[in-house]
């Protein structure tokens, strides 16, 4: 890893899903596909000597627990990413909170240690449900990492911090929010921190705005096992749409090497050794309190 990168290794984050039922329909069971593209992703991570932080499926956990299992034992850190891919948009508070505190539940008694962290499927915490902060600290949450610090169509925060902050909650009680990471090209800031991002843009770009912005900020990556699955779509028998289909298939071929020569240049580190040990003699982490005032912060969904 470059000497000039202040922030650096980026955090390398996995969401632990499967394709169907996270990216066609929500009601779908989860397949043994995502143990598969799961393992090749894992000996990715263990050529490179690196642990991530794998965000698991509630869906996941059930219908495969040993995966979890090996998912631990490899020294990543696990942590939720709620049950179902339904965006937290979709449900009202009571909802959010009785399914999260049987995921969080569920995980913490199958690995046998607390569940630090939360991902929202879809990225799916808005300006306009603010209040699942507040219910990630009440379930005993200490750090989310689903906002982008961007407006996009489906998601995103416009004026949100783009770097890691300890946000101050309508009840007193705080959340360190790990926002995904984005880079400014062409005089536009871009949800660069992975996904269709790493998987379509040219490599070398990718790691470029990577350097870049771990110069002045930490950079949190994230993918998805799928993304290493280039056979899925040809094999299925699913009725997939043709904009769908290109769009989630493109770059599928070459991620794996994307993701290797990624890991090789710059490492990789867990969420939870980001909050708790920085890891670089050029790392000065400083978490910024930032209060929310905004009067939809806690109103019900």
């Amino acid at each position: 890893m470059p000497s000039t990168l202040r922030f650096g290794p980026p955090v390398i984050t996995v969401d632990v899903e499967d394709w169907p039922e996270s990216s066609l329909d929500s009601n779908l069971p989860v397949t043994p596909r995502v143990v598969r593209n799961t393992a090749r992703i894992l000996g990715v991570l263990r050529q490179a000597r690196v642990k991530a932080t794998m965000f698991v499926l509630g869906k996941v956990v059930e219908a495969f627990p040993d995966l979890v299992r090996d998912i631990r034992t490899e020294g990543h850190e696990i942590a939720s990413h709620d049950y179902g891919h339904v965006p937290v948009f979709r449900r009202s508070q009571e909802e959010f909170r009785e399914t999260l505190r049987r995921c969080k539940g569920q995980l913490e008694d199958l690995i046998g240690v607390q569940v630090r962290g939360y991902r929202a499927p879809d990225f799916s915490i808005l300006r306009t449900n603010l209040w699942a902060l507040d219910v990630l600290a009440e379930l005993g949450f200490e750090y989310d990492s689903s906002i982008f610090p961007i407006k996009r169509p489906r998601y995103g925060i416009a004026g949100w911090p783009a770097y890691p902050v300890l946000v101050c909650l309508g009840s007193g009680a705080k959340l360190i929010e790990c926002p995904i990471g984005t880079a400014r090209l062409f005089g536009t800031r871009l949800p660069t921190g992975g996904g269709g991002y790493h998987r379509l843009l040219p490599g070398f770009l990718f790691r470029y705005l990577t350097k870049r912005t771990l110069v002045s900020r930490p950079f949190i990556f994230y993918c998805h096992p799928y993304e290493s699955d280039p056979f899925e779509f040809r094999e299925t028998d699913l009725n997939i749409p043709y904009f769908k289909r290109i769009h989630q298939g493109l770059g599928r071929g070459h991620f794996e090497a994307h993701f290797k020569l990624f890991l090789e240049c710059f490492g990789g580190r867990r969420v939870c050794d980001l909050l708790s040990h920085p890891g670089s003699v050029h790392d000065e982490l400083r978490l910024d309190e930032w209060c929310l005032t905004q009067p939809t912060c806690h109103s019900a969904a």
